[in-house]
Parts: structure tokens; C-alpha cells; sequence
């Protein structure tokens, strides 16, 4: 479920929590500028009761994070 937003890639992983019952998520993204390779860890403190729901929200949390960084302007993908 990676994907590359405004040529950030965004790498989701979501967690089976077994104590709590329920799915954890980060997403790193990876960006190049100045000729380096960045990454940046954004972790959820929300639970989710799936897979695909945890990745869809920490992606969508990733995408503003990048939009924030760059402004919004030429936003897409």
C-alpha cells in the first residue's frame, strides 16, 4: 500500500496489537533534497479495527504532512 505523493514515498505499516485487540500504525516518508536522502517517522496513537483502516488514515496523515512541508500549491500526485 506504499505510494509516492509529490515525489515523497510513503511507506505505511500497520501492527496487530493482541492486548489491545486492535491495529497500530506509522508511515515513513522518504524524500531527497540537496542531493540526501530524508526520512521522516510519523506514528498514530489511535487504534484501529483494521488493517486497511489504519493505513488509510496514517497515509492521509502522511500526504498533509507532506503538504504542509511543500504548501499547498501543485498539490496531487
Amino acid at each position: 500500500m506504499e505510494c509516492l505523493y509529490r515525489q515523497h514515498l510513503i511507506l505505511p505499516v500497520a501492527f496487530f496489537d493482541s492486548a489491545i485487540g486492535d491495529w497500530t500504525v506509522s508511515v515513513h516518508i522518504e524524500f531527497t533534497e540537496n542531493l540526501k536522502v530524508h526520512t521522516v517517522v510519523l506514528r498514530s496513537n489511535e487504534a484501529f479495527q483494521s488493517e486497511v483502516q489504519a493505513k488509510k488514515f496514517i497515509i492521509a496523515q502522511a500526504k498533509r504532512w507532506v503538504d504542509e512541508r511543500l504548501g499547498s500549491a501543485q498539490s496531487g500526485s
